[in-house]
C-alpha cells in the first residue's frame, strides 16, 4: 500500500505543478492580455471590461488560488471566442480525440505485437529485415506526412475514403468509429514502427536467458515458449514503450484532427491560439498535460503489477 500511496501522491503534486506552470506561462506572455485578444483597434472601455471579467486586475496568486478551485471543479473559466464555458467546450470535442487516440493505440497493440515475435524468431532472416525496413520506413514519416499520403492513395487515387465524410457518434456510433480508422492509421503507424523495435530487442534479450532454454528442454513448443514465459517477462519495457506511444498520440492526434478536418480538441486548439482566446488555450494545454500524467502515473502501477520487485526498490 505504501507503494500505491507515494504515487498518488506523486500525481497529485505533479498535477498541481503542471497547473502552476501553465498559469504562470500564460500569465507572463509580453503585454496585456485582454489587449492581445481584443486586437490593437479596441478601445480602452472593451479592453477595462475584459480585463474586469478575466479577473486581470486582481493579484496573481488570487487568480491563480481561484482558477486553481474552479479547475478543481471542472470550471476553467468562460471562453472569450464562444462565450461559452471552456469545460464544455473541451467535453463536447473529446469524443473524437479520445477516440481517435484509442483507436491508434489498439491498432499500435494488434499489429506490433504479432510483427515483433515473428520478426524475433529468425532474427537476421528475410522476414526479419523486411520487418524492420519497413518499420524504419514508417518510423522516420511524421503523422501529417503520413494523414496526407493516406488521402491521396485511398481517397484521390482509390475513391476509398473522403476527408469531409465525418459522422456525429450521435447519429450513427459505426459510422462515426468508421471515419477515424484512417486517421488514426495515419498515427499508429509510426508508432508501429517504434513499439516495434522496443518490442523485438525485448523478446530476443529474453531469449538468450537460461530459463528459456530449460522450458524447451521440458518439451515446450517454441510459441507456448513465447506467450507463456518470454512475453510475460518482457511486459516492464513493453509497458514503458507503451506509455510512451500513448502521450505521443495524444499529441499527434491534434495535428491529424486538422489535417481530416475532424472536430476534435486540435482543431478547437487551434481556433483558440488563432483567436487568442486564452482560458480556452490554458484549458486545453492543462487537459492535454494532465492527460499524459495520467498515462505514466497508470504506467507505473502497472509496472508494480506485473514486476513486484519494483514496489520492494
Amino acid at each position: 500500500m505504501g507503494f500505491f500511496v507515494k504515487r498518488i501522491v506523486q500525481l497529485f503534486v505533479t498535477l498541481f505543478l503542471v497547473s502552476l506552470i501553465t498559469f504562470a506561462a500564460f500569465s507572463i506572455v509580453p503585454g496585456d492580455p485582454a489587449r492581445i485578444m481584443l486586437g490593437p483597434t479596441a478601445s480602452e472601455a472593451k479592453v477595462a471590461s475584459l480585463r474586469e471579467e478575466l479577473g486581470l486586475n486582481r493579484p496573481l496568486p488570487v487568480r491563480y488560488a481561484d482558477w486553481l478551485g474552479g479547475a478543481l471543479t471542472g470550471d476553467l473559466g468562460e471562453s472569450v471566442s464562444f462565450d461559452e464555458p471552456v469545460s464544455n467546450l473541451i467535453w463536447q470535442k473529446l469524443p473524437v480525440t479520445f477516440a481517435v487516440a484509442m483507436l491508434s493505440l489498439l491498432m499500435t497493440i494488434l499489429f506490433s505485437f504479432p510483427l515483433a515475435m515473428l520478426a524475433s524468431r529468425r532474427p537476421g532472416k528475410l522476414l526479419d529485415q523486411i520487418v524492420s525496413i519497413i518499420s524504419h520506413i514508417f518510423f522516420a514519416i511524421p503523422p501529417f506526412v503520413l494523414g496526407l499520403l493516406l488521402i491521396l492513395f485511398l481517397g484521390l487515387t482509390l475513391n476509398l475514403f473522403f476527408d469531409d465524410n465525418y459522422v456525429p457518434y450521435s447519429e450513427s456510433f459505426f459510422g462515426f468509429l468508421g471515419c477515424l480508422i484512417v486517421p488514426a492509421l495515419a498515427i499508429a503507424l509510426p508508432k508501429i514502427a517504434m513499439s516495434l523495435k522496443f518490442l523485438r530487442a525485448s523478446i530476443l534479450s529474453e531469449k538468450s536467458k537460461d530459463y528459456v532454454r530449460t522450458a524447451k528442454s521440458h518439451g515446450l513448443s517454441d510459441s507456448a515458449v513465447m506467450l507463456r514465459h518470454i512475453l510475460p517477462n518482457s511486459l516492464v519495457p513493453i509497458i514503458t514503450v507503451l506509455s510512451i506511444v500513448t502521450s505521443d498520440i495524444l499529441g499527434g492526434s491534434l495535428i491529424v484532427e486538422q489535417i481530416f478536418n475532424l472536430p476534435g480538441i486540435g482543431r478547437l486548439l487551434l481556433m483558440s491560439i488563432s483567436g487568442r482566446d486564452f482560458p480556452l488555450t490554458q484549458g486545453i494545454v492543462l487537459y492535454l498535460a494532465g492527460m499524459i500524467v495520467l498515462v505514466y502515473f497508470i504506467s507505473d502501477i502497472l509496472h508494480s503489477l506485473v514486476d513486484p520487485r519494483i514496489r520492494l526498490k
